[in-house]
């Protein structure tokens, strides 16, 4: 494990190092840039990085920990989880939204599917983020079954996967096709369009 000096700027200065992390990343891609690039970046020397991160894979992980949707899907409050489908989806859907769209995280994802196509490998990546947002949507959409505010027979794994790429498609046609029939659309407009097509399928009758 990385140490960490004890002082009372070190939470600062560990997201001072994942910020220069993410512009990096975003502007050069994980497998080019370097611990170097990263202090420079920063403002710090190399050797102060190890005091707070073991390696590059170990920064990565705390870029999409701290600067991808995953923090809002896993710090919910139990306010979040007691909310009604279209209110719980709505909201989270959008915020989600507004956090990929920005601009350094939408830089990171093209450098990232770029490297992805050239063959580069980047560790922890496919299973890093995408599962963990699958099981806390499932895991919301199951305790809402079992509230009776969704069909009984419904697979909430199935439908986890469907609201998860559907949004994910959206991006990718937006971002990097730039496809002008979606990006005609508000983030709210997006997430209202997703929703009235897939939250039918998913609501009781007559719900």
């Amino acid at each position: 494990m990385a140490r960490r000096p004890k002082t009372e700027g070190t939470e600062d200065r560990r997201e001072q190092i994942i910020d220069a992390a993410l512009r990096v990343f975003a502007r050069k891609g994980f497998a080019r840039a370097t611990n170097k690039d990263i202090a420079r970046e920063a403002g710090i020397t190399p050797g102060l990085i190890y005091y707070y991160f073991a390696d590059k894979e170990a920064l990565l992980q705390a870029v999409i920990e701290s600067r991808s949707p995953l923090r809002l899907f896993e710090q919910l409050e139990p306010a979040q989880w007691d909310a009604p489908p279209a209110e719980f989806l709505r909201a989270i859907l959008l915020q989600a939204l507004e956090i990929i769209e920005s601009e350094q995280v939408i830089s990171l994802i093209r450098t990232v599917l770029s490297e992805l196509l050239h063959g580069e490998e980047i560790p922890l990546l496919p299973g890093l983020f995408l599962p963990r947002i699958i099981d806390v949507l499932q895991r919301y959409l199951r305790l809402q079954q079992a509230k009776g505010a969704l069909r009984p027979a419904m697979s909430t794994e199935e439908a986890a996967q469907v609201l998860l790429s559907a949004m994910m498609g959206l991006v990718m046609r937006r971002q990097i096709l730039r496809d002008a029939s979606v990006l005609r659309y508000s983030h709210g407009e997006l997430v209202s369009l997703v929703l009235r097509t897939i939250l039918p399928g998913l609501l009781p009758s007559g719900g």
